[in-house]
């Protein structure tokens, strides 16, 4: 329980001669704010190195939550559409952020005022954030990996980390092993031929102060593939850190190609797993793959999330297939029951081009995504078809598809209720190998629409994508409550701050809801500010400053994004609440 510190009880035997009170209460008089007053940064992406997105911190909620209101909000000087997707950080009175433009941002967290902007050379796409370390800030931009002086924005080096691949994810800053030794880690994903959505990549550490490359693990593992193929999957997230254990953890993505195993017979490793490493040395220690020669794009998208699970240190992941894996994070033992389940019956002449793995791993653990296709999703001519059932020429509905179920938005853990908080979406795809009989021809190594694999027809349609934002509890795997989510899909992770939740959709409306029984207790429609769009976000930071607690969003989507089935709306805004005092008085410091 989160307590603010208090003067000490007075004893009924004191003695004190008056002109010790009256410095005494003179010294007190300068040191007031210290003691009634504290400051709670946001440092890491995800909080802390657990990637947990919790903060302990009870000045908003749910008694006054409902009173919540704008006290500032950012644009960076642009209303384009944007990718910001990340979480902003608070260290030490100064908020850093990634821009929509691949630059960072560093901002007065208590009233937006802009401090500095580094501007890279080249424009970078979607990113999700940075970190901070050694009083350097860190991040992602195009190929590299970027160091900033933090007090100034100061370029201090940039290291190539892929020539061939990207960057999205926000690096973690870590100390590993006896000594402490710092490490940046970073992952990256590499293209299989131009636009293509098979993925090959690999994790990496860097010395913080001069870049240089210190360990590298490339994900794929060799004897599961076909020597003549790119190998592994992409690193999309923040991986999290164990300092006990000194052990690394990420989530590793699909195979390439997508939908088609011609080429890559075998279970695909370390594709669609949960990865720990050693951090000094970045050796194996352990995997756990939550699909098989993934042929759905079924990517362990969200970040992994390290808590204590009945007592036992445990890792969360999960995949876009929609179920969630707990597991012994010294050893990666499961600590829920999951069954290795037959897949459905596949055509010999499916078979012979997708080389379907006869087994899917289904935990027991009860899920939030939703796994049955509504008819109205079904589309003439097209059949709903069982999860895990191999793309073929007939057109098949899938739910969830390749942009549902489980996906890369954050889930978040509160150690008060010891519940996972996360979105799961509902947005079924139509999938059909339109070049069948020969698609190793018309699909090897090219853009998945090139190989007939098609969106759903009614993307965007009320009803048709959709979600829920809701809550298992890790105590006994069983959902404890669901809000649905029914004119859009879930656009935001989730953060936890006390006992509230915070996220958002896609029509551009933020949420707080009791974090014990998810009743909602807030909404805001983002919309009304000048500059934001509809998010597509890591989710938000809370901090404290001055007594003054905040919940701080980024809200840019994509590109044009249609609300509700009208015009596009464009825009890139850092959205910041608080109370209304402290808005009040935000909004007069930015005038003076």
């Amino acid at each position: 329980m989160y307590m603010r510190n208090q003067l000490p009880v007075r004893s009924s035997q004191f003695s004190f001669p008056m002109w010790k009170c009256a410095i005494a209460l003179l010294c007190c008089a300068f040191s007031i704010e210290p003691l009634f007053a504290q400051e709670v940064d946001w440092t890491y992406n995800g909080h802390d190195v657990y990637n947990e997105r919790y903060a302990d911190i009870d000045l908003i909620n749910p008694s006054n939550v409902s009173q919540l209101t704008l006290a500032w909000s950012f644009t960076g000087g642009t209303t384009e559409a944007a990718s910001t997707e990340a979480t902003p950080l608070v260290v030490d009175g100064v908020m850093y952020m990634s821009g929509n433009n691949g630059g960072v941002f560093a901002l007065n967290p208590t009233t937006g005022k802009q401090i500095w902007h580094y501007t890279p050379p080249t424009a970078g796409g979607a990113n999700r954030g940075v970190a901070y370390g050694e009083g350097l800030i860190f991040y992602g931009q195009g190929a590299n990996l970027v160091a900033l002086i933090a007090k100034t924005g100061a370029l201090v080096w940039k290291t190539q980390v892929d020539p061939h691949g990207s960057i999205s994810a926000a690096p973690q800053f870590i100390r590993a092993g006896q000594g402490g030794v710092p490490e940046v880690l970073i992952g990256s994903w590499t293209p299989v031929g131009s636009g293509a959505l098979g993925l090959g990549g690999h994790l990496d550490a860097y010395n913080p102060a001069t870049g240089k490359l210190l360990w590298r693990f490339y994900t794929g593992d060799p004897n599961t593939w076909p020597s003549n193929t790119i190998q592994g999957g992409g690193v999309w997230q923040t991986p999290t850190f164990d300092p006990t254990l000194n052990m690394v953890y990420f989530a590793v993505g699909n195979p390439g190609d997508a939908s088609l195993g011609v080429n890559r017979e075998g279970a695909n490793l370390y594709s669609d797993s949960i990865v720990a490493l050693d951090a000094t040395t970045g050796e194996l220690q352990w995997y756990f793959q939550m699909v098989h020669h993934d042929l759905w794009d079924f990517d362990a998208a969200q970040p992994v999330m390290l808590f204590s699970s009945n007592g036992i240190p445990a890792i969360h992941g999960t995949t876009k297939a929609g179920y969630d894996f707990i597991l012994d994070r010294a050893s990666g033992e499961t600590l829920f029951p999951y069954q290795e389940v037959a897949v459905p019956p596949t055509p010999a002449a499916v078979a012979a081009y997708a080389h379907p793995w006869p087994t899917q791993p289904v935990s027991s653990i009860e899920s939030l995504a939703q796994f049955k296709v509504d008819p109205v999703s079904v589309p003439p001519g097209a059949v709903a078809v069982p999860q895990f059932t191999p793309p073929s020429p007939t057109a098949q509905v899938y739910q969830p598809g390749f942009v549902s179920g489980y996906e890369w938005y954050p889930a978040a853990y509160s150690p008060r209720t010891h519940m996972i908080y996360s979105p799961a979406i509902y947005h079924p795809e139509l999938v059909v190998l339109d070049q069948y009989p020969d698609p190793v021809a018309a699909c090897a190594w090219v853009n998945a629409d090139e190989c007939g694999l098609i969106s759903n027809p009614f993307s965007g349609t009320p009803g048709v994508d959709s979600g829920v934002y809701g809550a298992i509890n890790t105590l006994t795997g069983k959902v404890a409550w669901s809000i649905p989510i029914l004119t859009a899909t879930p656009s935001s992770g989730v953060t936890v701050a006390g006992d509230l939740v915070f996220f958002a959709d896609g029509q551009g409306i933020v949420y707080a809801a009791s974090a014990s029984t998810g009743e909602v207790l807030w909404v805001y429609d983002v919309l009304a500010v000048p500059g934001a769009s509809v998010p597509a976000s890591t989710g938000a930071a809370v901090y404290e400053i001055g007594g003054v607690e905040y919940v701080t969003f980024e809200f840019g989507g994509y590109s044009t994004v249609a609300v509700a089935g009208g015009q596009p709306v464009k825009g890139n805004a850092l959205v910041t609440f608080a109370l209304p005092t402290a808005a009040a008085a935000a909004a007069k410091a930015k005038t003076e």
